[in-house]
């Protein structure tokens, strides 16, 4: 965690500041954002212990407010909830469904934090840990936490690198059941499809490797 913490510093992260964590999501700097991952609502405190070492508001994916109602419908970012425009986004149990990603399109740097290496959030991300969030949490907020946050100034927005992106071979399809996005170029590391395999050539038995949905419940993106 610490090679973390070092880097995002050199990317321009002043962890000695920091936000309100009821920040409205549009206007804030940083955010650490719980997912479904994330268990019983009784580990939301380490996603606050996370918000007060990385001096950032907290947020959360869509079924967190929605269905699990661990926050209020406003904390949810997504592309039918808020849009973070801000620089850092933390990512704690989120798989990354394609409309939460239209969410953070705009995020300077993301950090992603999965038990699921498979998770689709994993393929962008700037920053990725494979792990239990009840394990890496608590050890990213003591690699972070410089104690009392003083009042962040303005935000200068950082600029995100800008990474080559495959060429496009042929349609993405979504999932109906947890909007899963299979992308060609990239394959399906999960069941050791290779890149460049397109969705009519994968196998009929082929199934959504985040909630085992088949085929036939996929839509084109």
């Amino acid at each position: 965690m610490a090679a973390l913490a070092e880097a995002l510093k050199k990317d321009g992260y002043d962890f000695t500041v920091g936000i309100p964590m009821d920040t409205p999501i549009p206007q804030a700097e940083r955010i650490v954002s719980a997912g479904k991952g994330i268990g019983d609502q009784e580990n939301m405190k380490l996603v606050e212990d996370l918000a007060k070492a990385a001096g950032a508001a907290i947020a959360s994916s869509r079924p967190v407010a929605e269905t699990l109602k661990y926050l209020p419908l406003n904390r949810y970012v997504g592309m039918s909830g808020q849009k973070f425009t801000g620089n850092l986004y933390i990512a704690c149990g989120i798989s990354g469904a394609s409309q939460h990603l239209k969410g953070i399109k705009d995020a300077s740097t993301i950090v992603a934090v999965n038990k699921s290496a498979a998770a689709p959030i994993f393929k962008n991300c700037d920053y990725g840990i494979v792990g239990d969030v009840a394990e890496i949490l608590p050890l990213l907020a003591a690699a972070l936490d410089t104690g009392e946050k003083l009042p962040a100034p303005p935000m200068v927005k950082i600029k995100r690198p800008v990474m080559p992106k495959p060429a496009p071979i042929g349609p993405r399809l979504v999932c109906g059941g947890c909007g899963y996005e299979y992308v060609p170029e990239l394959g399906d590391e999960d069941s050791e499809t290779p890149p460049g395999t397109l969705f009519k050539d994968l196998p009929e038995d082929w199934v959504c490797p985040e909630c085992a949905e088949g085929k036939d419940q996929f839509i084109e993106a």
